[in-house]
Parts: structure tokens; C-alpha cells; sequence
């Protein structure tokens, strides 16, 4: 049975939502009730394991544009040891671009709990 997941978005003012954090080719939408697949070549869809660590890593970020939402995992997860640090498209290419991720990008440690989907389906 598919456990309840956690996904941090964020809120625009038409009240879309969008990926928290990534911008460009790598900023997913999340419209209520749908299946979002994961572009193919990055990691996947980031989520939370718990409600509780989806709240931790919304301390000090500005919670009227960004908001939990429950989620279904869809496929099998996987963890990962680093993230890029820059959301930008610039650095997302460079971080999945293998040849050049010395380059342009600083790993980082993902958020404790995060774990990383094909897709998602979405349950509000």
C-alpha cells in the first residue's frame, strides 16, 4: 500500500502551484488532483516522508507562497546523496550534465527525508 507523501510548493499569485524552488525547464506544475511525472534525466519529484520534515524545512522560509501538499508516490523511491544548490536552469544543466558538474555547482546534502519519485499523484 502507497503511503502518504509530503510536497512543498509554491503559490503564485493566480494561486497556481509550482515547484518551490527550481525555475525554468526544471519548475514542475502541480494542478489539484493530477499525475506530475518528473522530467525526464533529473532525479525526480522531490517529497517528504513526513509532514514533520516537510514543516522543518519550511522554518524561515516565507509560508505565504509556499504550502504542503499530501501526496501519492508513484514508482519506486530513491534517496540520493547530493542536490544542487543553485535551482537555477543554469546549474540544474550543469548538475545533470555529468561532464561539466565540477563546474558550475556545489553539492549539497538533500533535506532530511526527502526522498525522490518518477511521479506523484495528487491528492488535494
Amino acid at each position: 500500500m502507497r503511503r502518504v507523501k509530503f510536497k512543498v510548493v509554491s503559490i503564485d499569485s493566480e494561486g497556481k502551484r509550482h515547484s518551490a524552488f527550481t525555475r525554468g525547464n526544471y519548475s514542475l506544475d502541480y494542478p489539484e488532483n493530477s499525475i506530475v511525472r518528473a522530467r525526464e534525466g533529473t532525479l525526480g519529484v522531490a517529497v517528504f516522508k513526513t509532514r514533520i520534515q516537510a514543516e522543518r524545512f519550511l522554518r524561515g522560509a516565507l509560508r505565504h507562497v509556499l504550502r504542503i501538499i499530501r501526496v501519492y508516490p508513484v514508482g519506486r523511491g530513491k534517496n540520493v546523496k547530493f542536490v544542487c544548490d543553485y535551482p537555477m536552469e543554469l546549474a540544474l544543466n550543469s548538475f545533470y550534465n555529468e561532464e561539466e558538474r565540477e563546474c558550475l555547482y556545489i553539492p549539497m546534502k538533500p533535506p532530511s527525508g526527502t526522498i525522490f519519485y518518477p511521479a506523484v499523484e495528487l491528492l488535494e
